[in-house]
């Protein structure tokens, strides 16, 4: 079963607790029973972000599943040899899990988290080339804020206007479709929201070539943060360490 480690801790003496993307069952958790004994059937092949096959069996007693084995696929060693990038993909990797519910299989998730990470496997990405994949994941996850039209009324953003960004709303609004309790904080230039919907229009491996100044990338970064923590409903670890640990802008 190909399938996109995120995840794993040590489970009793010996067994280890795999959190893993699978293409045709989604997130699932498993036991990889003596995987920190056995060298034959895993042979340290459960590392997170690392592409494995995974020989799966079913537990009658919980939601759990056996791994049996295990062999790599593709290691992602550009990732995993970089904090930034690897920071970038855990990110990635942790929206999904969050977004998607456990056990439901998306193909259309799985092929776009794998693309991401084999471009960033190569090289790391531009800060807007990885937010814009951001706001494509969250669209392919049903969680989409908007940047085309005002969010709360659906009328269009004026281009010479700044824009207050609604995590509530979901997405851009006019200043005045924002409430005056929420957070007047989020703006948006007209060049920021002008950069996004033309490079929403255009492939993921195009998007390197867009160029957006710091101002507007770090508008966006807050913008995109709030998101997915307002919807998210608590902190989420792997953004926290990007925002602390890692330059994204």
């Amino acid at each position: 079963m190909l399938s996109i480690i995120l995840h794993k801790r040590n489970r009793g003496e010996a067994d280890e607790l795999v959190v893993f993307f699978s293409r045709d069952l989604g997130w699932m958790t498993g036991v990889a029973k003596n995987a920190r004994r056995s060298r034959v059937r895993f042979g340290g092949h459960l590392e997170p972000i690392s592409l494995v096959d995974l020989t799966l069996r079913s537990r009658r007693r919980d939601d759990l599943v056996w791994i049996d084995e295990s062999q790599l696929v593709r290691g992602f060693l550009g990732i995993r040899s970089d904090i930034a990038r690897l920071s970038k993909a855990a990110y990635l990797l942790e929206l999904a899990s969050i977004f998607l519910p456990e056990s439901h299989p998306d193909a259309l998730v799985f092929d776009f988290v794998f693309d991401f990470l084999t471009a960033l496997d190569q090289s790391d990405l531009s800060p807007v080339r990885f937010m814009l994949d951001e706001i494509r994941l969250l669209g392919l996850l049903g969680y989409a804020p908007r940047f085309d039209a005002c969010a709360e009324c659906g009328k269009p953003l004026e281009p010479t206007h700044d824009a207050l960004f609604s995590p509530q709303r979901g997405g851009a609004c006019h200043p005045g479709c924002v409430g005056p309790g929420e957070d007047r904080t989020l703006f948006l230039s007209p060049d920021t929201l002008a950069l996004v919907r033309r490079g929403l229009q255009v492939k993921s491996d195009k998007a390197d070539r867009l160029k957006l100044n710091r101002k507007g990338r770090e508008e966006l970064r807050r913008a995109l943060s709030a998101f997915v923590r307002h919807w998210r409903g608590e902190d989420i670890k792997s953004l926290t360490f990007l925002e602390t640990v890692v330059c994204v802008v």
